[in-house]
């Protein structure tokens, strides 16, 4: 019998050709990574050649492999394209919305938000997803977005609705062991929490070094929530958004006359979304619960 394809076996090529590995595919797809690999193993034997190297970076599609990834996303993106069609003429104000954003927006902003949300719409269901990563919306990983740069794919629509400001903070009990500094200079004698060496990018990152030159790091983290608790529990002085503050009394501000640049906050979706009711109940909400994080 003829060897045939359905869009499970492009599902599982596609998560396996973007995470170069069985168990990101997995963990993409909500299954065991063991499945990822009889799967394809399955595909590799029906059709009798080899999609994927197995090499020390992780899997890397073959010329075959290539081919099939670049028609399988063709497929994909004509059935996103008619799922967010039949999505966008929705008027009803109910259903999910998958909202994505960095974890500290999403855990001291969002979330202390969603009470009126509720009260507003009780039949929408907010699907929170905390990421470092930008989630594609084209790709329908999420619906709704709050991103600290403006995207500049054509297909997605933004607008800027706010602005988040930044200071340094750290905790009573490691300002009563090390004493508070007095200018910027003095940054350098002290411990200091931040992201890990993967986002020295981040803008905020840049500033302060330009303060400090080389930071002696005692906590390193991929996420704002980790670092705010390590500079609460007093492991050393952090940068954050000044809008968690309030949420986390043990913060106590440092050299507040220093004024680290704010980032734009913008709301993003994909175009063919802006018809659809709950989206746009729910971009509402975010504005209000965003706007100028200060």
């Amino acid at each position: 019998m003829k060897p045939t394809l359905d869009w499970g076996d492009l599902r599982f090529v596609l998560a396996a050709h973007r995470r170069a590995s069985h168990g990101g595919a997995a963990r993409d797809l909500g299954v065991d990574p063991t499945t990822v690999g009889r799967r394809i193993a399955s595909l590799e034997e029906a059709f009798g050649t080899r999609l994927f190297d197995r090499t020390p970076g992780g899997l890397v599609a073959t010329a075959a492999g290539q081919a099939l990834v670049a028609r399988a996303e063709r497929a994909e993106a004509e059935l996103l394209a008619a799922e967010r069609e039949l999505g966008g003429v929705d008027a009803r104000l109910a259903g999910p919305v998958r909202v994505t954003a960095g974890d500290g927006i999403i855990h001291y902003a969002v979330i202390p938000a969603l009470p009126a949300l509720h009260r507003a719409h009780p039949d929408i269901v907010v699907e929170l997803r905390a990421d470092t990563r930008a989630l594609d919306l084209s790709r329908r990983e999420a619906d709704v977005a709050l991103r600290l740069a403006r995207p500049r794919e054509p297909s997605l629509v933004a607008r800027r609705v706010g602005a988040m400001r930044f200071g340094l903070y750290a905790s009573r009990a490691y300002l009563d062991r090390r004493g508070a500094p007095r200018r910027a200079a003095e940054l350098a004698g002290h411990d200091l929490v931040g992201f890990d060496a993967s986002l020295d990018d981040l803008p905020q990152v840049r500033w302060l070094r330009r303060q400090v030159g080389a930071p002696r790091w005692t906590v390193r983290a991929t996420t704002t929530t980790a670092q705010v608790l390590a500079c609460a529990a007093g492991a050393g002085i952090a940068l954050v958004g000044t809008f968690i503050a309030p949420h986390e009394p043990r913060l106590v501000p440092v050299l507040p006359a220093l004024q680290p640049p704010p980032r734009d906050l913008w709301l993003v979706m994909h175009q063919d979304l802006r018809g659809t009711a709950r989206v746009a109940a729910v971009s509402a909400w975010l504005a209000a619960a965003t706007i100028d994080l200060a």
